[in-house]
């Protein structure tokens, strides 16, 4: 190769890295408009409402904001009637924005984890009555005559939580069990249609320079970045789900219980297998042991992301220096969370605007609030109201 020919290969490779980063740049660009919301909790036209006054949506709820992305923090179930409507809604939405180059990203909040946990107490009968078929009375019968023979073989392990076999004992399990209700875990469980959704989901993201969350990232929890923290409470969930598997196939659980009631069941199971001589199986003690150890996980933690409120409750001069370090470690400007009712008719900047408060409690019967989202495009923040006001937010700011 002759000398005048490597300067110029020399530069071709040059140009050739710098188009690819430029390219890349691009690639990683965040998208030109972002709109959040934050907790639903089955206030469907609510939701519908301030959907429609940012533009994403037509009176049809029909994807109309074409190349934006949706950002939805969290907390889509319990509480209100409407929480199958509100999934269903967004699951379509999801497949319309990206037929038109947009984006819906649904988060998971402390409810979607909760249900997928069959922790089920903020579940009313009216929700799992949405979930009701004409087949709902013979399932419960059969759920019934099946939860018997399990508490059956059960009875010589003492457990407290197995009702007397009268009318009485039946009538209380019956009430317990509404209609709906095993439609219901059936539909949040891995295999079915709303539980596959929401484990799919992440529990935070990044989308340009701006960190999404439902309840918040406290800037004392140790994390190396955003997709580390995402993937230890996703690792968490698929390993509840596993275990809950395993020892509903065992007998050590029913499939259908409660959360509270599998733990009651675990740990009389364990105090049988240690003083009556039971099956000596080391990893089945293990997963029960692990199972009972879950309020250790991140996933269930004051200090997650999915519960934290101290970006919203703390005083901000306690925490300004460690949320600017946080994010300048993460390469980020500002957080944008929901999950705490700051205020029921406004979005809160906090922490010199590196920090947007947007849940204003949508759902009215619960929080007596007003729906909100936070609209950023071209550096600049918008605070939609469904009742048509429009306030413009201070930019993040240097942090001092």
């Amino acid at each position: 190769m002759g000398t005048k020919t490597r300067p110029v290969l020399k530069v071709l490779s040059f140009c050739f890295a710098a188009a690819l980063l430029l390219a890349l740049a691009v690639m990683a660009r965040a998208p030109e408009r972002v709109v959040a919301v934050a907790d639903v909790h089955g206030a469907y036209a609510e939701l519908t409402a301030i959907l429609q006054r940012t533009g994403l949506i037509d009176a049809n709820r029909q994807w109309t904001g074409g190349a934006a992305t949706l950002v939805q923090t969290g907390d889509v179930l319990d509480r209100g009637e409407q929480t199958r409507a509100c999934l269903d809604m967004l699951m379509d939405l999801e497949r319309q924005a990206e037929k038109a180059g947009g984006k819906l990203i649904p988060l998971d909040g402390n409810h979607e984890v909760l249900n997928l946990m069959f922790d089920l107490r903020y579940v009313t009968p009216a929700i799992y009555g949405t979930f009701a078929t004409e087949q709902s009375e013979k399932t419960r019968e059969q759920a019934y005559q099946d939860y018997l023979k399990f508490s059956s073989a059960h009875r010589k392990h003492l457990h407290q939580a197995i009702p007397p076999e009268d009318d009485a004992g039946r009538q209380k399990w019956m009430e317990a069990h509404p209609p709906g209700y095993f439609e219901y875990c059936d539909a949040m469980g891995p295999e079915g249609k709303y539980g596959r959704w929401i484990r799919n989901h992440h529990v935070v993201v990044q989308v340009g320079d701006g960190i999404f969350v439902h309840g918040g990232l406290s800037p004392n929890l140790k994390f190396r970045g955003v997709a580390e923290l995402d993937d230890r409470v996703r690792a968490e969930i698929s390993g509840f789900d596993s275990m809950w598997k395993t020892l509903s196939n065992q007998k050590v659980i029913w499939r259908y219980m409660t959360l509270a009631e599998a733990v009651t069941s675990v740990v009389e199971e364990l105090k049988w297998m240690q003083t009556s001589g039971g099956i000596d199986d080391p990893a089945a003690v293990q997963m029960m042991q692990n199972l009972l150890g879950y309020r250790n996980w991140l996933a269930v933690s004051s200090d997650g992301p999915l519960w934290y409120r101290g970006l919203a409750q703390e005083p901000e001069e306690k925490l300004m220096d460690g949320v600017i370090a946080m994010l300048a470690r993460l390469k980020a400007r500002y957080i944008v969370e929901g999950h705490t009712v700051l205020s029921k008719s406004d979005i809160i900047p906090r922490f010199d605007s590196h920090v947007f408060l947007i849940d204003t409690g949508m759902n009215k019967e619960e929080y007596q609030g007003r729906p909100s989202a936070l609209e950023i495009l071209n550096g600049k923040f918008t605070a939609y109201y469904a009742d048509g006001e429009l306030r413009v937010l201070a930019a993040p700011g240097n942090g001092k």
